[in-house]
């Protein structure tokens, strides 16, 4: 299993990075100057750098920082299937002059049972150290959160110690309390330039990924 998700993160990193080469060289990379990612902008700057995201299946809703740009193309960043799943990436394109990529992942699932605790192991298996995590209630909202350091040695993923190495991966399964409803949220910052420092604040960015996770609202069921 981790053999096979230390594939597919190689993968996704190296498409990434020639992705991310491409559009930085076609100028300012933000949410609106994008056409793919300005489908989805319900409404503009709702906060400072953040827009209102709208699902095309109608389901949900969150904050989506304008840095960002979905990714298009190929389509294995995007994918919908009726109202019941979507799952899509978004990414810094910009260069930061820090040497680190941010790239974040969102899949929906609406499921006839309840599968929290089977998609919840899953996302700990393949993003958490020592399955450790927290948990954040509302009246609207079970938020599983929590972070890592990841590493990829040759083809296997490997998850360390935040507390020993700075984490620079974030996580988390958002479940909405009145339905069967679950989004997977995974938020990275690994560093492909190591010769630019590759300084992570990770409250800061673990801050940033919570922000996401707690804006998601789900809809479209007599909302």
């Amino acid at each position: 299993m981790q053999k096979r998700i230390g594939m597919i993160s190689l993968f996704f990193l190296l498409v990434l990075g020639g992705f991310f080469v491409v559009k930085a060289m076609n100028g300012e990379a933000t949410a609106l100057n994008d056409s793919f990612t300005k489908e989805f902008i319900a409404e503009e700057f709702v906060e400072e750098d953040f827009h209102l995201f709208e699902s095309k299946t109608g389901q949900y809703r969150m904050l989506f920082p304008n840095e960002f740009q979905m990714i298009s193309e190929p389509p294995e960043f995007y994918g919908r299937r009726g109202e019941g799943f979507e799952m899509w990436n978004a990414m810094v394109y910009e260069d930061t002059n820090d040497g680190i990529r941010y790239d974040f992942r969102v899949m929906f699932r609406e499921s006839e049972a309840d599968l929290t605790s089977t998609r919840l192991n899953v996302l700990l298996e393949n993003n958490s150290y020592q399955n450790q995590y927290d948990e954040l209630d509302n009246d609207r909202t079970i938020i599983y959160h929590g972070l890592s350091h990841w590493e990829m040695n040759d083809t296997k993923s490997e998850f360390r110690d935040p507390k020993q190495s700075p984490a620079n991966n974030f996580f988390g399964l958002i479940k909405d309390r009145h339905s069967n409803r679950t989004i997977e949220f995974v938020y990275s910052t690994i560093c492909y330039k190591e010769e630019l420092g590759c300084k992570i604040d990770s409250d800061e960015q673990y801050k940033f990924a919570l922000k996401l996770m707690k804006s998601i609202e789900f809809t479209g069921q007599g909302d």
